[in-house]
């Protein structure tokens, strides 16, 4: 239970790992069309919104549909780029507890 509410909260490094990777398997693995319904700003009545799209992008880039992400939703590339940074961080961060844990059991 524990885990699940790092996961849902985002809270470590273990949890955002966890829940990144498991929403990037979803939306792989989702088919496209499924993925146009998502975004609650219509629901809520704006008919545009910076984030729209960006699920479909992440898609298409996962695909390996690089121009067409940018099509869907130029905003994907800085936020990949701050995905990026923020799991090379968690990454070490979980090495470096691994690796004292280590130590210190020696």
């Amino acid at each position: 239970m524990e885990f699940l509410v790092e996961c849902i909260s985002l809270k470590t490094p273990k949890g955002r790992l966890t829940t990144f990777l498991v929403i990037t398997i979803l939306v792989f693995f989702a088919p496209y069309n499924r993925l146009s319904h998502l975004s609650a700003w219509p629901m809520l009545g704006w008919k545009s919104a910076p984030s729209i799209g960006l699920t479909r992008a992440y898609h298409l880039f996962l695909h390996g549909k690089i121009l067409l992400a940018w099509h869907r939703n130029w905003l994907i590339y800085p936020v990949i780029t701050i995905w990026v940074f923020i799991l090379a961080k968690d990454m070490i961060k979980i090495y470096q507890q691994k690796r004292f844990k280590l130590s210190q059991s020696f």
